[in-house]
């Protein structure tokens, strides 16, 4: 397994995405929007990583928008079940089953002892 990402909420995703590409040259996605959930994000990244920074806004105030969250790589979509079911297992929440995302992304989310939200993705 691998880091994939680390998501951060903002108010204000041009301005944030500015400051992380100026100060840590990072290279930008193109804008990701999602209008049933109504989020707004940027994959910022660097040309000798596969981890990234992923910048989100949210139209609507649910609990995913008001903290940023870390993405886990489990590297492949058996991976991902397999490690949503260890989690359920032991006793972790599982908030989101596992699902192909509208970016083609497999992922499942759970929350961990302190209640911070876990993504486990495919790649």
């Amino acid at each position: 397994m691998k880091l994939s990402h680390v998501g951060i909420v903002a108010n204000d995703i041009e301005a944030l995405r500015y400051w992380y590409m100026r100060y840590f040259a990072l290279t930008s996605s193109e804008l990701y929007r999602n209008e049933d959930s109504g989020v707004s994000c940027y994959f910022l990244s660097w040309p000798d990583s596969d981890a990234s920074v992923e910048i989100l806004a949210y139209d609507k105030k649910t609990a995913d928008s008001v903290a940023g969250h870390v993405a886990i790589a489990a590297g492949s979509r058996e991976g991902v079940r397999f490690l949503t079911e260890l989690l359920r297992t032991d006793g972790n929440p599982v908030i989101s089953e596992p699902a192909e995302t509208v970016v083609g992304t497999y992922m499942s989310a759970c929350l961990d002892p302190e209640g911070n939200r876990v993504e486990i993705v495919d790649r």
